[in-house]
């Protein structure tokens, strides 16, 4: 089997599966394998920028919802702002919530993991809108003070001309480790309040 397909698989079965052997020099054409089956299956809802590159998210993994399920083991969260775009133009701006999580049983891998696996992508919250400037936010989970910081991008200089749907520009609070059964609290200009379940 293809590895784009085992982590296909074990993106549909919501299962991990142990790191296979993968060169730096064939993770990108895994990606693509990977990134095209998953688009073919759920339709793509958008792409999510990291400092590792660009991973797309499918429209499941897309939620307005304040319950947000977690489909794997070891989700991590991260506070972003997160754009509607048509036509490579923002539309419109939120705050947002991504919630990546490998398809492999552990997140401590080499870059090149990383790219193969769709930049980790996996959920994405799509919170209040809010336009710039965006201000300072704090994070809380379960009511516990995790850490704060301000998005200092500009939506437009992050958003490719070819993008669409939603794009989460990228982290500015966290990534820290969340669990089922987590309260998530986000507070600033707007606010967020989400349980993950």
């Amino acid at each position: 089997m293809k590895k784009a397909e085992l982590l296909f698989n074990a993106y549909k079965s919501r299962k991990e599966i142990e790191p296979f052997p993968l060169t730096e020099d064939e993770a990108k054409k895994v990606k693509e394998e990977f990134i095209e089956i998953l688009i073919n299956s759920e339709g793509l809802g958008g792409y999510k920028l990291s400092g590792f590159g660009e991973g797309v998210l499918t429209k499941p993994m897309i939620t307005r919802e304040n319950m947000v399920e977690l489909w794997f083991r070891n989700h991590k969260l991260e506070v972003e702002i997160v754009t509607l775009v048509e036509n490579g133009e923002v539309k419109r701006t939120f705050l947002g919530l991504e919630i990546p999580a490998p398809r492999f049983t552990t997140w401590d891998l080499p870059s090149h993991y990383i790219v193969a696996d769709n930049i980790f992508a996996a959920r994405l919250y799509v919170g209040p809108e809010i336009d710039p400037p965006f201000g300072s936010f704090k994070l809380y989970i379960n009511d516990k003070f995790v850490g704060e910081g301000e998005p200092k991008y500009k939506p437009e200089e992050k958003v490719k001309e070819y993008m669409k749907g939603y794009v989460s520009l990228g982290v500015f609070i966290g990534p820290t480790s969340v669990k089922k059964g987590d309260k998530i609290r986000v507070e600033g200009k707007k606010s967020i309040s989400v349980s993950l379940i």
